[in-house]
């Protein structure tokens, strides 16, 4: 799909969600990598036309070492990020990533540390109707709802997921967070509304999405993503359930890969939840009252 494809794609969703009602506020979580490249990307052309968002990108380097073994290469990697957007703020963090050796759970610790500086930046703004934006895709979402149906990847793989045949569940409190990425919008009871923008798309569309953006040659579905857009791999990242799911994936031909998501993906998987998920209303309720930064990243 060309450019001008995905941007349609992306603002018909906007459209249907009404994720960026009018005079919106928002902050875009901006990794560097080619999820969240993707979203500023469409952000930013889509901002053209509505001249009355206010969209501010928000960055946090750390891990430092996947931006850059100096200050100089990290400071040049922040600038590709910030490259073409009109509003950025970046932040270092005081914490070193050697911390990420230390601890039994480095991704949970280096959660911690981004959702703490993103906290602190939005706390400084004193702005009222915020909307935070993040980029998971509906590969996320594969990999969410295969986690909470206990669907291996074997199985995914061989039958993808079959809607009909799910069993009842009931969601742990510590599933709360990949559950509440299945809303396109979703308004917290302290006045912070969530924005996932971009679960129309798949990781293969994001990745030929980075390329067409960069002139890059098309690459092959990989256990690091392809692709790691302005970033190194985090070797941390790679025990993460979603990281092996996706090295699993990474071994099927591209045709069968790309048979597991599509544009109505989410729809269907959120029809499913509100019927098999027993405590449906529960879990939502609880995670409304959540704090906004524990649901980010």
């Amino acid at each position: 799909m060309e450019l001008i494809g995905y941007q349609k794609v992306f603002e018909d969703y906007v459209s249907e969600y009404n994720l960026l009602p009018k005079n919106s506020q928002v902050f875009a979580l901006v990794s560097g990598g080619k999820d969240s490249t993707a979203m500023s990307y469409l952000f930013k052309k889509y901002a053209n036309k509505r001249k009355d968002l206010k969209i501010e990108c928000l960055n946090v380097v750390f891990p430092q070492m996947v931006f850059g073994k100096s200050k100089k290469e990290i400071n040049d990697t922040v600038k590709k990020i910030s490259k073409g957007l009109k509003k950025f703020t970046s932040r270092i963090a005081e914490t070193s990533y050697n911390q990420l050796e230390l601890t039994k759970n480095p991704c949970l610790l280096c959660k911690q540390v981004r959702r703490n500086i993103i906290a602190e930046i939005i706390a400084k703004e004193k702005k009222k109707n915020i909307i935070i934006a993040t980029a998971h895709n509906n590969y996320d979402l594969l990999a969410y709802f295969a986690e909470f149906f206990s669907i291996s990847n074997k199985e995914l793989a061989e039958k993808g997921i079959s809607y009909e045949q799910l069993h009842k569940i009931s969601l742990k409190d510590e599933q709360l967070e990949h559950f509440s990425h299945f809303f396109p919008k979703l308004e917290l009871d302290f006045g912070i509304t969530l924005m996932h923008p971009m679960l129309r798309f798949s990781r293969l569309e994001i990745e030929d999405m980075f390329c067409r953006m960069f002139n890059l040659k098309k690459p092959v579905f990989t256990t690091g993503c392809g692709i790691a857009g302005f970033l190194e791999p985090c070797s941390y990242a790679k025990e993460r359930p979603k990281r092996v799911l996706f090295k699993f994936l990474s071994a099927l031909p591209e045709g069968q890969i790309k048979n597991l998501t599509n544009h109505n993906t989410l729809n269907e998987m959120l029809t499913v939840l509100k019927d098999k998920v027993e405590n449906y209303d529960e879990a939502l309720g609880k995670i409304k009252k959540t704090n906004y930064e524990e649901l980010l990243f």
